[in-house]
């Protein structure tokens, strides 16, 4: 079993052959459907098979009964806590025709979710074989996961997403980190190294591994987008490379990747192993419109990449 700390959002979506310029408006087609962070990564790890726990925050409005009720229909495991007077977390993405995304969330009630609820699972986080927590909750509550886990000798992984100041003593709890490019960069900014996130991508894959090796966590997992992933661990890296695909919706793509290792991981896969399967499942994720609902099965992956 796996435990995921995370966000819950209602995403709002917004498709346009090109999103709007300052000043601009454009027409669209509208649409809504489950997201967030840590939701989207559960259902990626649940839809692989994995027994999975969501531990999550929602307001006490009518998306926080629309979430408990999708979440019984997917039969996914959820501990949520209602937080009086707050809205459900909730996100405006904008997605144009090559599938790139714009996304800008109202974390509320994710960021209630309280340590003393954390605490209430603690039994289940002891016997996980992995924690999985980002960044779209408060600090603390994903701090006492955290330090539940590792008291328990859990493996955690950490996914630094969105980046933020202040987090640094996450990020040293962490067994394994998992930016993207520019969570990367700002790991980086933090240590004093000036990175531009839009040149990471394109490095040396032994250049991106000294960069790494700074990090405070032994192992290190960068998603590059349509350039795949690098590993980086004190002995030695590897990248993988992603398949050709035709992007349709990079919406949760990078939470299909974590939600697709953490699975892998507790079914006693080896790291590198572990990530190769994540980017094909990310890979095949892209090609499906939508976020949570769109993350694929075991059977899926096979049938496109065998």
């Amino acid at each position: 079993m796996i435990v995921v700390a995370g966000s819950y959002n209602q995403d709002l979506v917004w498709r346009t052959p090109r999103c709007p310029e300052a000043g601009e408006t454009r027409t669209g087609r509208f649409s809504q459907g489950p997201g967030g962070k840590g939701f989207n990564q559960a259902m990626a790890a649940h839809r692989l098979g994995c027994p999975t726990l969501f531990v999550a925050a929602l307001g006490d409005d009518t998306l926080a009964d629309a979430a408990r009720a999708l979440a019984a229909r997917e039969e996914l495991d959820c501990a949520w806590q209602c937080v009086a007077g707050s809205a459900t977390g909730n996100a405006a993405i904008w997605l144009d025709d090559a599938g790139q995304n714009r996304i800008l969330v109202d974390l509320a009630a994710n960021l209630r979710l309280s340590p003393a609820h954390i605490e209430a699972q603690a039994d289940a986080i002891r016997a996980a074989r992995l924690l999985l927590v980002q960044q779209e909750i408060g600090l603390e509550a994903a701090l006492a996961a955290l330090r539940i886990a590792k008291a328990a000798d859990v493996r955690c992984l950490v996914n630094p997403a969105p980046a933020l100041p202040g987090a640094a003593e996450l990020h040293a709890l962490a067994d394994i980190l998992s930016p993207n490019e520019s969570e990367f960069a700002a790991l980086l900014q933090g240590l004093g190294e000036h990175v531009d996130a839009d040149t990471v991508a394109g490095m040396a894959h032994d250049d991106l591994h000294a960069l790494a090796r700074r990090l405070p966590c032994p192992d290190t997992v960068i998603t590059l987008g349509n350039h795949g992933a690098l590993l980086s661990m004190p002995s030695g890296f590897h990248h993988f490379p992603a398949p050709q695909v035709a992007v349709r919706d990079s919406t949760g793509a990078g939470d299909c990747f974590n939600g697709a290792l953490a699975a892998e991981l507790a079914h006693g896969a080896a790291l590198p192993d572990a990530c190769a399967f994540a980017v094909r499942a990310a890979s095949c994720k892209v090609e499906r419109p939508g976020a949570a609902l769109a993350m694929p099965t075991r059977a899926d992956i096979r049938a496109r990449f065998g």
